[in-house]
């Protein structure tokens, strides 16, 4: 007996990817002989066997009516035969093949709200995230030198990053600051603007002990080196002006020790905050035991707040005056949510409603490493991509594949295998919402994860401080940096630029990932090329929101197309018509395709058109190695 599925042709799944509650969604198999019985084995909780009837020739389907409420399910297929079992499980490439023994492995179906929606300005935006304190300084930080605790200014804007012991916690104070603020990043939104940025996504800019500002201090106040209010105000507003929005951090699983919350050392006066105050109005917050206090991950300086707390929901989400809401009145476009493994599901949903009662088009992104869709932390199954919870998360799936293809370490087959995972997985409101980045303030340089140069994680802080690509590395590295840009802004997703990445920015982990933007050392060339595939990308409707499909995926090449067939693009708003055929060479040789291209387009890309190798009439194309092209009609 034969049996074959294939959860990406709808001729065996009538609906492809992640589905809104209540679909009718068939399932088929085709089948070489006629079975005895055969069925639909579906679960999401307890066993389902659906009998499957006779569709058509060797072909067997059941139609499922998807449950009211969001969900994941589980299926394959079992068939008898002369008291025999056989088995349908899910292979490589959604298809599936008959076996005598059940491995259990099974297609996913993502059931979501079928009234979930995600913003559409961020759908068509390119994103660049700020380090706010090493982007760009403008004028004088005095503020400093009257603050609490033992902080370090450099003076020289291009010093190396300091690697000192926190002066009251184990681990590194990060307590050195560069000035960077928001004046600073005001003055260069021309510069953004003319990268053809669309949302500027800022690490936390709320007052806090270290310059990561992950540790808060107090939510309701913008940290005085970067600014204040009134600051944060003028750049919003100046933003709207020039067609940008700002996304905020939100750290909402853990304040800082040194706060006015928590006040371990005193700074906000001797008696206010959990630590010292047991009346304090902010002792049920956090998580006490008998050696203390919970903190995030050991870190004794980020102690763990209870997020279900009534009083800490109202302060940060509930009241009138809650935090969410006030940053949003100030002019912020959205949340991107630290370490929302650690959030329950409950207040990330009163989140949600919260955040759209406020502004119904903010956008809501989770920090989440993995396939969100079923991600577990915990023990306990997430519900980030339902249509409660989050618009979307930060894309690293796509970062560690692209890294992965592009190093060789997967081949280009491999890498369309998990794209399309993802593809599947996703509602498509939040896949064409996912944050593509290749690089973060958590991960070392992409520049220098491409290069090829080995790196001793054995170096000594200052060694790392000082470590730089080599010449014949760097060479190698800057062509696979614009093989992963040009991935970036062709894919399906929003892309991400992390600050100075466009410019060959280099680094190690952190905080050697970290460094002042280098203003006066840019390669001109990759911020060229940089420039110009957003150009292509903010130009090209269906790079945004046209549909996706892989023509081939083979060794090093691999081709994809993104296209608008009508007047409106796959989520039905208005669009121009075209298609772009993509074409990513990651090897060091030529490579040669053949397949459709039609007439009347443009190339764009790493390569020169004269070097492109097109015969029309043969329908081939020959790209040369580290080369890349986007043919584009419009």
């Amino acid at each position: 007996m034969h049996i074959y599925h294939n959860s990406r042709n709808i001729e065996y799944r009538s609906m492809f990817g992640a589905v809104p509650t209540e679909a009718e969604v068939r399932f088929s198999v085709s089948v070489d002989c006629s079975p005895d019985n055969l069925w639909l084995r579906l679960w999401n909780g307890a066993e389902q066997l659906i009998p499957m009837g006779k569709s058509g020739d060797g072909f067997y389907s059941a139609e499922i009516k998807m449950p009211d409420e969001p969900c994941l399910l589980w299926y394959y297929f079992v068939a008898e035969k002369d008291g025999k079992r056989f088995f349908c499980c899910k292979g490589q490439k959604g298809e599936g093949q008959c076996l005598e023994f059940c491995n259990e492995a099974s297609w996913q179906v993502t059931v979501y709200d079928r009234d979930f929606k995600t913003p559409d300005w961020f759908k068509n935006s390119v994103m660049y995230q700020i380090f706010p304190d090493r982007f760009y300084k403008k004028g004088q930080n005095s503020e400093i030198t009257g603050r609490k605790g033992e902080y370090i200014l450099h003076e020289d804007w291009y010093e190396p990053v300091f690697f000192n012991k926190h002066p009251h916690e184990n681990g590194p104070a990060c307590n050195d600051f560069y000035g960077g603020n928001l004046k600073g990043i005001m003055e260069k939104l021309p510069y953004l603007k003319e990268l053809g940025i669309g949302v500027i996504y800022l690490n936390p800019v709320f007052e806090a002990f270290s310059n990561h500002r992950y540790d808060t201090g107090n939510y309701e106040n913008i940290d005085p080196i970067l600014g204040t209010q009134e600051d944060f105000e003028e750049l919003c507003k100046k933003c709207e002006e020039m067609g940008i929005r700002i996304i905020l951090d939100g750290v909402f699983s853990h304040t800082g020790s040194d706060s006015v919350y928590f006040n371990k050392y005193g700074n906000y006066g001797d008696n206010n905050g959990a630590y010292r105050d047991w009346n304090s109005e902010y002792r049920r917050w956090f998580q006490w035991n008998d050696t203390g206090y919970e903190s995030w991950w050991g870190c004794s300086n980020l102690p763990n707040v209870n997020e279900l707390e009534p009083t800490y929901i109202d302060y940060i989400l509930g009241s009138k005056d809650a935090i969410i809401k006030k940053w949003l009145r100030c002019g912020a476009s959205g949340w991107r949510l630290d370490v929302a493994d650690e959030l329950p599901d409950e207040f990330i949903k009163i989140l949600r409603r919260e955040v759209k009662s406020e502004k119904a088009d903010a956008v809501i992104i989770g920090e989440v490493w993995e396939d969100a869709s079923n991600k577990e932390s915990y023990g306990k199954r997430r519900e980030y991509l339902l249509g409660h919870e989050l618009d979307s998360v930060m894309n690293y799936p796509f970062k560690d594949n692209v890294i992965a293809f592009l190093n060789g370490e997967i081949d280009a087959e491999c890498f369309d295998e998990r794209m399309m995972t993802i593809a599947e997985h996703y509602p498509k409101e939040s896949l064409y919402s996912a944050m593509n980045l290749l690089g973060t303030h958590d991960t070392m340089r992409v520049k220098n994860v491409l290069s090829g140069q080995h790196i001793d994680f054995n170096m000594t802080a200052e060694q790392k401080a000082a470590f730089r690509i080599e010449a014949k590395c760097e060479t190698l590295a800057i062509k696979r940096l614009k093989l992963a840009v040009f991935l970036q802004m062709t894919f399906v997703g929003v892309p991400c630029i992390y600050y100075g990445d466009e410019i060959g920015m280099q680094g190690l982990g952190d905080p050697f990932n970290r460094m002042p933007y280098t203003w006066r050392m840019v390669d001109e060339e990759l911020r060229d090329f940089c420039k110009r595939m957003i150009e292509v990308r903010n130009s090209t409707d269906c790079l945004r929101t046209g549909s996706f499909e892989t023509v081939f995926a083979q060794g090093d090449l691999y081709v994809y197309v993104r296209k608008i067939s009508g007047k409106t693009d796959i989520f039905g708003h208005p669009a121009r018509a075209g298609m772009a055929v993509c074409i990513v060479n990651r090897g060091a040789c030529d490579a040669e395709a053949t397949f459709d291209l039609p007439e009347g387009g443009d190339f764009f890309g790493i390569v020169e058109k004269e070097k492109i190798s097109f015969e029309q009439g043969e329908n081939k194309v020959k790209i040369p190695a580290f080369g890349a092209e986007v043919y584009v009609v419009r």
